[in-house]
């Protein structure tokens, strides 16, 4: 995402023809502008980003990023920012490879690099906690291919969202790596107890057998990595990284009370247009 913080108040954003059709319905605002670009072709990003202030890039934050396509897109930002002269604010979460390349980066003075916990929230998809979530919504058992007894940091998507334009809008944050924090660890039982309280079912919970993991591991070998990645990766934000912690997080309660009703209204939404 491109966007200016000063001067000309118009977000961009960069992504799929899909992506870019459901953010535009999703957000009906006049600061918004769509930009339907290529990472490969220089000249169209320079053209979208010209008068730009901040460039913002996240990775890593749901499954749907590839290595390859995450380095493609990360050096034509830092290219283009550098072109132009804007800031660049990177922000990574929790499904990046351990051993990714680009953590071993340090910042430029006029970039920053923001590490966030596993994020919740209705528009915060093809995640395993909104996997968890829309089974819990729909009255099924779910299928854990993790320890759901492991306390972990969580972030609803609004505080990071608010959280990373705190730091893009701080001058001194430049330079540095940060994490986000959110209210403390949690076990994914206890975040998805609550999504069960909304609709006053407790959740059930299945493991996934040892034939079936040896199946997915077979069929799905990149899948066992990130999800070994996931359970180690926890709290590792790297030695060089300083704590936000923003203003009034949402309580996890609140959060998952707001995820889950803007949940039951698109699933039940989806059942009524069928039926009729």
């Amino acid at each position: 995402m491109i966007d200016q913080l000063k001067n000309i108040p118009t977000p961009y954003r960069f992504g799929s023809q899909r992506k870019l059709e459901t953010l535009q319905m999703n957000i009906s605002s006049p600061l918004l502008r769509i930009v339907r670009g290529d990472v490969g072709n220089p000249d169209e990003l320079l053209d979208a980003a010209n008068g730009v202030n901040v460039i913002f890039c996240g990775v890593y934050l749901t499954y749907d990023d590839k290595p390859e396509k995450v380095h493609q897109m990360l050096e034509a930002a830092r290219s283009v920012s550098a072109a132009i002269g804007a800031k660049l604010v990177i922000v990574e979460g929790v499904y990046r490879p351990v051993d990714m390349k680009e953590s071993a980066k340090i910042p430029c003075p006029n970039s920053m690099r923001i590490f966030s916990p596993e994020l919740y929230g209705e528009a915060a998809s093809n995640t395993l906690i909104h996997y968890a979530l829309r089974k819990i919504v729909q009255g099924k058992p779910v299928k854990l291919p993790i320890d759901p007894s492991i306390r972990r940091d969580y972030l609803f998507i609004d505080d990071a969202a608010r959280y990373v334009h705190e730091l893009a809008s701080t001058e001194s944050a430049y330079g540095g790596n940060w994490h986000l924090c959110g209210n403390g660890s949690i076990s994914q039982a206890e975040l998805l107890g609550f999504a069960g309280s909304v609709i006053q079912i407790a959740p059930r919970f299945e493991t996934i057998g040892k034939w079936q993991q040896r199946l997915l591991q077979w069929y799905e070998p990149e899948m066992w990595i990130k999800l070994d990645s996931y359970e180690r990766y926890g709290k590792i934000y790297g030695t060089s990284s300083m704590a936000y912690d923003g203003v009034s997080p949402t309580p996890y309660e609140e959060g998952m009370v707001l995820t889950v009703k803007h949940m039951l209204e698109k699933y039940v939404a989806k059942v009524s247009t069928y039926r009729g």
